[in-house]
């Protein structure tokens, strides 16, 4: 009762505050703006932050500034962009001031100001103060409890908030960092190709390594007994001094490794190798983050294995960042060749998630295929084809899935690991 009584005098109060209180327009702010196509309009697939911050700006990596201005404001739909970077057509989404093309449309966003006439007397006015304070006391006397617990709450996530923030421009500081070090980083690339050759010598084959400063960690796939100077930590996981002697060099017929870094943290430095690929890899999760991971590794394949083909497969545009000169664009992923041999039957070893080939081509997809080209992905770049592929977004098939988390980090599930990728 007592609670019906005060929120109706606050309504009361409410109504006769606001009755004088009269609107007048302010000149409106003209920005740039572009609208989500629909499949129909852009060939049949689905619009992407990458392929508008591409029209617009000239390169899909600045999607993440179409995101930062875009992330939260309510469209026509009830909907909102979120760090997943998903959009639908007919979205209104606000641009960069530099934003040129036929896509770049100006807008106003409304700025109107309120002017308040204030019609009422003294009198009138201590008397409506006298009942807001009585009513404020209502208030606090009835819902002290319920008050007192939403202030403490609303401290409380102001604070994590703050945290949060706090804790995104270090991540930020530290994935430029980490992305600085790798451009000038010899020795760390180096140990793990010679800690690979190390492992193959001796028939055991990493799938994956982490080398710092003090150790190398192989994650391997065969239940050798580890010779010195390697020892066993667990079932799979190996490590080494980084500073131990070299072991017997490589024998001449096996598969080539190709090594990439996928990122790094206070453990060390993360490699893979392509070579255990064996199929498609999807980087899901945060674009932004989804699309560094992607330069990073074809900066890498540039860098360590110039001689294998890299093949551009439609998507942000046609051209997916960070791809090297030499890369072959093709107009469709039907036009990737497929493998007439058929699957392969399984070896028995239960722990191989894949078996490790030679590539003879990496193709990158900057775009989820639609259902249909997904099949024919799988099938070209399935066991014994020796073509591997890359894709910006989720693929269930795919045989890696890895996951980028909107503060930069990168989750592997295949090994249980997760290392900050840097930024571009």
């Amino acid at each position: 009762m007592i609670r019906r009584a005060v929120v109706l005098l606050l309504a009361v109060l409410t109504a006769v505050l606001a009755a004088p209180v009269t609107a007048s327009a302010a000149p409106d702010d003209v920005v740039k703006v572009a609208v989500v196509r629909s499949p129909g309009q852009n060939d049949g697939r689905p619009d992407s932050l990458a392929q508008i911050a591409q029209r617009t700006l000239g390169d899909p990596a600045r999607a993440a500034e179409i995101l930062d201005l875009n992330q939260g404001r309510p469209q026509s739909d009830g909907g909102a962009l979120t760090n997943s970077g998903e959009v639908r057509p007919g979205w209104v989404l606000l641009l960069p001031a530099d934003a040129t093309g036929p896509d770049v449309r100006l807008g106003r966003i409304s700025a109107a100001a309120a002017e308040s006439a204030p019609l009422l007397t003294w009198k009138v006015a201590a008397a409506l103060l006298g009942a807001v304070m009585l009513a404020l006391l209502s208030l606090l006397v009835v819902f002290r409890r319920r008050i007192t617990a939403r202030l403490r709450g609303r401290y409380r996530a102001y604070a994590d908030n703050a945290r949060w923030h706090r804790q995104i421009q270090e991540r930020m500081r530290t994935r430029a960092q980490l992305s600085a070090e790798f451009a000038a980083d010899q020795d760390r690339p180096a140990l793990a190709w010679q800690a690979s050759a190390e492992l193959t010598a001796e028939e055991v084959e990493a799938y994956a390594l982490r080398v710092d400063t003090q150790a190398v960690t192989a994650w391997v796939t065969a239940d050798h007994t580890p010779r010195t100077p390697w020892l066993a930590e667990t079932d799979g996981v190996w490590t080494r001094p980084a500073d131990a002697a070299a072991g017997r060099p490589t024998r001449h017929d096996t598969v080539a490794p190709c090594l990439v870094r996928v990122g790094g943290d206070d453990n060390g430095t993360l490699f893979v190798d392509l070579t255990w690929l064996d199929g498609v890899l999807a980087i899901g999760g945060s674009a932004g983050v989804a699309i560094d991971v992607l330069a990073n590794l074809m900066a890498d394949l540039t860098r360590f294995r110039p001689e294998l083909p890299v093949l551009s497969l439609p998507g942000l545009g046609g051209r997916p960042p960070g791809l090297p000169q030499s890369a072959v664009r093709l107009r469709s992923i039907t036009e990737l060749r497929t493998s007439d041999s058929g699957p392969e039957t399984d070896d028995g070893m239960v722990r191989l998630a894949a078996h490790r080939r030679a590539l003879t081509a990496v193709a990158v997809i900057g775009e989820t295929p639609s259902a249909e080209e997904a099949a024919h992905l799988l099938a070209a770049c399935g066991p014994g084809t020796g073509q591997v592929a890359i894709v910006l977004g989720d693929l269930p098939g795919a045989r890696w899935r890895w996951h980028a988390e909107a503060d930069g980090k990168v989750r592997l599930p295949e090994i249980g690991v997760t290392a900050t990728a840097p930024s571009r």
